[in-house]
């Protein structure tokens, strides 16, 4: 494990250093193993609001290795250990498996940066076993002030048309007419917007992830809302 420090800086806002940690067990050239990869961004200082923002970005990269529905009870390094011994259990018991073993690579970056919004989009490669690694894309809205999540859709003054609006562009994406059933083409039984969307400085990125709209062979789905655009449904400040 270790860390590289690349600190991003503008007047008043936070500042942020990037963090590397690294974590191999096993040969993975040749066989199953542990390859933790991850690049990940904390906040400079012990504020309240750094520690709320370390915690909530800590808990977004390393949650993924936890089975427990409250992954925030576990420290990153426990996190780690536990699946490192999952691992060594599973290749004590299984020595010749050729499937198995935890592979995580994460990369992070900030899209858009202002003094009541900062955003940062973390994406994820992950495999745990099966047939194939999983990949997903997660966005964090923070307000600068509390550290904490923002929710996005707050800029929106017609929720409405802008709904409406997503929706006919992701209809005509799947080449689905008005009248198309969404359960005949997706997943969705009806529209909703992706659990995923963060500002960007092309505009308004909403992330459909593998299996949230269509299956794994798809890949994600993305809708960029331009900034053109995007101010029809913004409210005024």
């Amino acid at each position: 494990m270790f860390y590289i420090f690349i600190s991003c800086s503008h007047s008043d806002r936070p500042e942020f250093k990037k963090v590397k940690y690294e974590k191999r067990v096993g040969d993975c050239g040749n066989d199953i193993c542990v390859n933790i990869d991850l690049s990940y961004y904390q906040m400079e200082g012990e504020s309240e609001v750094a520690k709320t923002f370390n915690a909530l970005m800590e808990k977004t990269v390393f949650g993924k290795m936890s089975f427990s529905d409250k992954p925030e009870n576990q420290s990153k390094e426990e996190l780690v250990t536990a699946i490192v011994k999952d691992y060594q259990d599973f290749k004590k018991e299984f020595p010749d498996a050729r499937t198995g073993g935890y592979e995580q690579e994460t990369e992070s970056e900030i899209t858009y940066e202002s003094n009541s919004l900062i955003t940062f989009k973390v994406v994820t490669n992950l495999y745990s076993g099966g047939a194939h690694s999983s990949h997903l894309v997660e966005f964090l809205n923070i307000d600068p002030e509390t550290g904490g999540k923002k929710n996005i859709l707050d800029i929106i003054k017609d929720r409405a048309g802008f709904n409406a609006y997503v929706e006919k562009l992701l209809r005509k994406r799947l080449k689905m007419s008005d009248t198309d059933k969404w359960a005949d083409f997706t997943f969705m039984d009806e529209f909703h917007l992706p659990e995923n969307i963060g500002m960007t400085s092309r505009g308004l990125e909403l992330v459909y992830n593998e299996y949230e709209l269509l299956p794994y062979s798809e890949g994600i789905t993305t809708i960029v809302i331009k900034n053109d655009k995007l101010k029809e449904f913004e409210k005024k400040h």
